[in-house]
């Protein structure tokens, strides 16, 4: 019965935690609940970086009724000072007779340290409930904390013969209208969007979050551009009030836009390269150590391959269409020298998929 009664209180925390998908990044989405007796005294989450967490909002709310009463979280509580105090000494002012929590948090700061002090002050502390759903919705943030790099998911739209575009290169529309509204729904979870030059030539678009649940949302824009042939005139450049735009390209590369294009704002990151590519390993590193936790790559086939091949990317979502492109020139999603046998292929693991109109989405994990 306790353990029923613990999920379901662990439930209303992730209803509350998931509220700050997409904005409290690179910060770890976390909901708390009060319970006392079978009422919810207190409840709250995280908002954003520089907000209080959702065991301080929680607690405020609860007041003097927190005293012997239980508290759901769905991340261990911090101990070390950010932006907002460590929580776990509000856990402790609050006199708390008990602490159910999914996961212990891996950053190095915390990591064991809250849920140690917590026993030490006498508290009965339950670890482990729905620790999978903790995974999952921090999958970015546990992945950034431990390793300083962005969690990196793939996204592309194909017809059912695995084209991106024509021979021609004509590539609108492969999905449906909603199809891209849902996935300009997902553009709003992420921190950052990531293109090849070729994208930006070919189709000039705006990589904005325009979808209506995401209102004020901006994102950094990653613009992978080798020799530096991004055009003053790109469109992208129109909304840098929509987020920055950050060009990287190789030391070595000359352009006589590199002053246009920072004069309007935009930052170029020279870095060394593999032969006459830019080290995306290196982006990412680059990105990561600028507390960029997320990035969403869109296009194009040679950059996605090349992230690919070189296991670069986390999650990939694909959406399928009802229709047949053909053409030997066309472009295919994931060219590349290829693998020599079946066995080296590269397994997409807790696939699922579900259809929106008549397109279906497939996701996995790399």
């Amino acid at each position: 019965m306790t353990e029923y009664k613990d999920i379901s209180y662990l439930h209303m925390c992730y209803g509350l935690a998931e509220k700050a998908v997409g904005w409290a990044s690179p910060n770890p989405y976390v909901g708390a609940v009060i319970e006392k007796k079978g009422i919810i005294v207190g409840h709250g989450y995280h908002e954003m970086p520089g907000k209080p967490h959702a065991e301080a909002v929680a607690l405020e709310k609860a007041g003097a009724q927190s005293k012997g009463a239980t508290a759901y979280i769905n991340l261990e509580p911090c101990v070390h000072w950010g932006r907002t105090p460590p929580c776990i000494d509000k856990i402790l002012q609050a006199d708390l007779k008990r602490v159910v929590i999914s996961s212990v948090d891996p950053n190095p700061l915390v990591n064991g340290k809250g849920i140690q002090r917590m026993k030490n002050a006498g508290i009965e502390v339950s670890l482990g409930l729905l620790k999978q759903r903790n995974d999952r919705l921090n999958e970015i943030y546990l992945k950034y904390i431990q390793n300083n790099i962005p969690f990196v998911t793939l996204k592309t739209a194909l017809s059912l013969d695995g084209k991106t575009a024509t021979k021609t290169h004509s590539s609108k529309w492969i999905s449906s209208p909603e199809t891209r509204k849902y996935m300009h729904l997902l553009r709003g979870e992420q921190e950052a969007i990531m293109v090849g030059i070729n994208t930006i030539l070919q189709d000039d678009p705006r990589l904005t979050v325009r979808h209506p649940s995401w209102p004020g949302k901006k994102i950094t824009r990653v613009i992978v551009d080798s020799k530096l042939r991004m055009p003053s005139t790109a469109k992208i450049l129109s909304t840098l009030s929509k987020g920055g735009v950050i060009v990287f390209t190789l030391e070595q590369s000359i352009s006589k836009n590199r002053k246009v294009l920072q004069k309007k704002g935009v930052k170029i990151v020279s870095l060394p390269g593999k032969g006459q590519r830019v080290d995306i390993k290196k982006v990412l590193e680059w990105l990561g150590n600028h507390k960029i936790s997320s990035v969403l790559v869109e296009g194009g086939n040679l950059l996605q391959t090349h992230m690919l091949e070189n296991k670069l990317i986390d999650k990939i979502m694909i959406s399928i269409s009802p229709k047949l492109v053909g053409g030997q020139g066309a472009h295919c999603f994931f060219q590349g020298a290829g693998v020599q046998t079946i066995s080296q292929s590269l397994k997409i693991k807790e696939m699922n998929e579900f259809q929106i109109g008549n397109d279906i989405v497939v996701q996995g994990y790399i």
